[in-house]
């Protein structure tokens, strides 16, 4: 039972809380109609979307007045034989047209090898040379010497794989084509396939990497037009240590080197090592040392073992502040023949240098001498080259070469290469 003087307190406060309480309906009511808005705005723009998918454009969606929940609206009934109305059809969705995302051109190339074509144009002008290649093979006046195809890629993480193919006018040849096995234990890396031997520095180079129009008389009398180039496993090792970085190298070939080794069973195998240090002298100069031995079976004969022995020396000057603009290179490699069926080794050597003019301005000079079974070829060239861009190169290289007793003969080749693609960096 409420005290008789409590009950005016409770009256009063029951009057106050009235108001507070349909203040609090009102705003449920008004929160219910602010989502309903919502909802219904958030519909138009599924539907506008819906119909620019379909191909129709888009119209501006009405924004629906906010709707009084609290008002009633009687739904007339439909008068006796009349049907009420069908409701409204959904959209049909299976007619929404696809959109087809924008080809990416780099992603037809993910599982391409790098590609690459290098022209090797020479003209040749001046007296007639039956001594270079025989009377029979002179060089012609202009011709196409070579089109190098490059293909070069990784297998795997493990793996790398090169392949560059020669096509010349005799037909199309695999010059070098094989893996490179980069993360072998103990720091070793390997290669197997056919490829150059690692004897010296010019054996090693492609055609268009040489700094000369030609060969040298040595590197041509003693391993041909084509150099040591066969097929075989080579494993290389660096020795990590403070004073410079130092490789060496183990090869063994199948003895297949037209004019050079051959193989007349199948234990007869040429075999070839090469050690080589490279050291900075300071921060614009460097110089590597190399030296090489090769020994097989000699072509011909198989009891006549055929052996070289060689060293190279290429020393580099760059300067820093004028890298681009002034630079030096001088090379010198000797190298002797020892065969058992000579009674002398037969020895030779040439020596260049090589100055950087310009931006694109180079001239060199190169003294050749080399032994040629019982006589001695001499030859002195003087080169200029122009280089436009990295792509292509202009090369002009006055010779004078005396074959043994024979007179001198004058010459001026002229060469032209031009790349297209990408085309890995030679090792220097």
């Amino acid at each position: 039972m409420i005290h008789r003087g409590h009950f005016p307190i409770f009256l009063i406060i029951l009057l106050a809380a009235q108001p507070l309480f349909a203040q609090s309906q009102d705003d449920r009511v008004q929160q219910l109609e602010k989502k309903l808005d919502e909802l219904v705005r958030q519909a138009g723009e599924l539907r506008a979307e819906i119909n620019q998918l379909k191909g129709g454009q888009a119209t501006p969606v009405p924004q629906p007045e906010a709707e009084d929940l609290t008002k009633v609206t009687e739904v007339p009934s439909p008068a006796a034989g009349e049907q009420a109305p069908a409701p409204a059809e959904a959209p049909q969705l299976t007619d929404v047209q696809t959109v087809n995302n924008q080809a990416n051109p780099g992603a037809s190339k993910v599982f391409n090898p790098d590609t690459s074509v290098i022209g090797n144009f020479i003209g040749r002008a001046g007296q007639a040379n039956p001594y270079e290649f025989g009377p029979e093979h002179q060089r012609a006046p202009m011709t196409l010497d070579e089109a190098e195809v490059a293909f070069e890629a990784f297998v795997d993480p493990y793996m790398k794989a090169k392949f560059f193919l020669s096509i010349t006018p005799e037909g199309i040849d695999v010059e070098e084509g094989y893996a490179n096995l980069l993360t072998l234990p103990y720091d070793l890396t390997a290669k197997i396939g056919k490829m150059k031997a690692m004897f010296g520095k010019d054996n090693t180079w492609h055609t268009h990497v040489r700094p000369w129009v030609d060969q040298p008389l040595v590197v041509h009398n003693f391993f041909g037009d084509e150099g040591l180039n066969d097929r075989g496993v080579s494993i290389s090792k660096s020795f990590p240590n403070d004073f410079a970085f130092v490789e060496a190298t183990a090869e063994a070939f199948s003895g297949d080197v037209p004019d050079v080794f051959a193989r007349h069973n199948n234990n007869d195998l040429f075999y070839n090592g090469h050690l080589k240090m490279f050291k900075d002298i300071s921060e614009n100069s460097n110089i590597e040392l190399g030296t090489s031995y090769a020994r097989g079976n000699a072509a011909g004969d198989a009891a006549v073992q055929n052996q070289f022995a060689g060293v190279d020396v290429t020393y580099r000057w760059k300067p820093l502040q004028q890298g681009n603009y002034r630079g030096f290179i001088g090379r010198f490699e000797g190298i002797v023949d020892d065969r058992d069926d000579l009674s002398r080794r037969l020895k030779g050597f040439y020596a260049s240098g090589d100055y950087q003019l310009g931006q694109r301005w180079f001239t060199g000079l190169r003294l050749d001498r080399a032994d040629r079974g019982n006589v001695t070829d001499k030859g002195v060239s003087a080169t200029l080259t122009f280089w436009p861009s990295e792509f292509s190169q202009f090369r002009s290289q006055l010779r004078r070469t005396s074959y043994g007793g024979a007179k001198s003969i004058t010459e001026l080749l002229f060469g032209m290469q031009f790349s297209i693609g990408a085309h890995g960096a030679h090792a220097f």
